[in-house]
């Protein structure tokens, strides 16, 4: 069987494919994926040993242009302008003629998508190729993309002889998420069937040593996971997301704790300002090696970071900046496996946090959240229900 997955060039987006496609191919099926020649991209998939289809982004001056009016724009306002000028406008429409292309060479049986990647959307269907999806974001979030870019979507549909269908195809399509059921908050789209619900893939959590890593402060206080990695790409750009860093470098100083903050690769070490003496700052560490340690973690609400921290039972500050982590926060907090700031105010980030290391009743609810993503199915069942639409 070939199977094709498509997806934008974002880690974040990379990431949650690469279980399905490694598992595929280990179990001998041939399988490619479909993104453009970013380097990050291209290095993922290079080492998870997956075979690239590249297909082309939009051009720079485009991308400029979507990205400055994304800069003007505010709150969700700016987030559908991006969902539907740049996901679902200029980089599908640029993605567009060499997908089709391999999906003509390469004849997939399925073609898998993520969650902002569209072009695939339309091209499987006018190539009358089986398709199923794969969240990379909350139901509440899922349901609010659908409705931004309906319009964007039909006329991709409209650029290779579809007719419109005013979202149908999109809303429809089989789901495979790794998010649970206490996660879906609002109301569920009316033509959708139930998602594949698939437990978070971890590492094993590592036993903690008698000999502390280097970057693991000296002491008994409670420890701080503090990571924005999520935010690498977006660091350099965005002066709101720099002050961001700084807040919570200022609330986490204030405190009588002992914290590691990951910053990712792009973010520069001199912009964080004073760097308290009860943080360490590295650009990165696994996360598996910090978890025996950590009494909680703060984070801006990534999915991938947020999923993998509530699956080792760790409670969580989220201070949501833009894009899914809003609705994160809120689902993170309704589960009652930690607390939602939404203003970034330094005083209102540490109360916030205090409350999560004394509260036994957040921490009883992240390590139910815990319990709930591990009763999930497991990837080789997720896999077997893939096999088995195409045979369908």
């Amino acid at each position: 069987m070939r199977i094709l997955f498509s997806t934008v060039k974002d880690i974040g987006h990379v990431t949650p494919l690469v279980p399905y496609a490694r598992r595929l191919r280990d179990l001998g099926h041939e399988v490619r994926v479909a993104t453009s020649a970013d380097e990050g991209a291209v290095a993922a998939l290079k080492e998870a040993g997956l075979a690239h289809a590249a297909f082309d982004g939009p051009a720079p001056d485009q991308l400029q242009a979507v990205m400055k009016r994304v800069d003007e724009l505010k709150g969700e306002e700016a987030i559908a302008f991006g969902f539907r000028e740049g996901f679902a406008g200029v980089a599908a429409r640029a993605a567009m003629p060499k997908l089709q292309q391999t999906i003509r060479e390469f004849r997939p049986d399925l073609v898998v998508r993520e969650s902002a990647e569209f072009a695939s959307l339309v091209a499987a269907e006018a190539a009358d190729v089986p398709q199923v999806g794969v969240a990379v974001y909350c139901s509440e979030y899922e349901s609010w993309i659908a409705a931004q870019v309906t319009g964007a979507v039909d006329q991709l549909r409209t650029l290779v002889g579809l007719s419109p269908d005013n979202g149908h195809a999109q809303r429809s399509q089989r789901t495979f998420t790794s998010f649970p059921p206490s996660f879906d908050r609002g109301p569920p789209l009316p033509d959708r069937p139930p998602s594949f619900r698939v437990a978070p893939e971890i590492s094993p959590r590592h036993t903690a040593s008698a000999l502390q890593p280097d970057w693991m402060p000296a002491g008994d206080k409670p420890f701080l996971f503090v990571t924005f990695v999520t935010f690498g790409t977006v660091a350099g750009r965005s002066e709101r997301v720099r002050n961001a860093y700084r807040i919570l470098l200022e609330a986490v100083g204030s405190l009588p704790v002992k914290a590691l903050l990951t910053t990712g690769p792009v973010m520069p070490r001199e912009e964080l300002g004073v760097i308290p003496d009860n943080v360490r700052v590295e650009k990165f560490v696994p996360q598996v090696e910090i978890m025996p340690y950590a009494s909680a973690v703060v984070c801006h609400g990534g999915s991938g970071t947020l999923l993998s921290t509530l699956a080792m039972g760790c409670p969580v500050v989220v201070v949501p900046l833009f894009a899914d982590q809003p609705a994160n926060a809120r689902a993170a907090e309704a589960a009652g496996a930690g607390l939602a700031v939404f203003t970034h105010d330094a005083d209102e980030i540490a109360t916030a946090i205090r409350a999560v290391l004394t509260s036994e009743s957040i921490r009883a609810g992240a390590q139910k959240l815990a319990a709930e993503l591990a009763s999930m199915h497991p990837m080789n069942e997720a896999i077997a229900e893939i096999i088995s639409i195409v045979g369908k």
